[in-house]
């Protein structure tokens, strides 16, 4: 196989891993806001442990941080995933084989 196939197949290969990563982010983001509008919206607030209706601003505030933290975070999580860097092991060293 010629070294324009490879660069092509690892391209496409990184780019699936991409998409796949996009809607695992969507899909969290979707869950974690759709548990939010319940707590705001206060549906079904008669099932509701009363725990959880006393803490319910604090379960809120945690709820937006985490919304935020996926949304902001999701290119850096996107970008290590999906082109993955190897790390050196044990004993080697990181900046070459020689350092003087």
């Amino acid at each position: 196989m010629s070294k324009m196939r490879t660069i092509l197949n690892e391209r496409e290969s990184s780019r699936r891993i991409a998409q796949a990563i996009k809607q695992r982010l969507v899909l969290l983001t979707v869950f974690l806001s759709a548990i939010l509008l319940v707590l705001i919206f206060r549906v079904g607030e008669a099932w509701w442990p009363v725990w959880m209706i006393e803490h319910q601003r604090q379960i809120i505030g945690i709820l937006l941080l985490g919304i935020i933290c996926v949304i902001v975070s999701s290119p850096i999580i996107i970008e290590a995933d999906s082109n993955p860097r190897a790390l050196s092991g044990p004993g080697k060293n990181p900046k070459g084989p020689r350092l003087e």
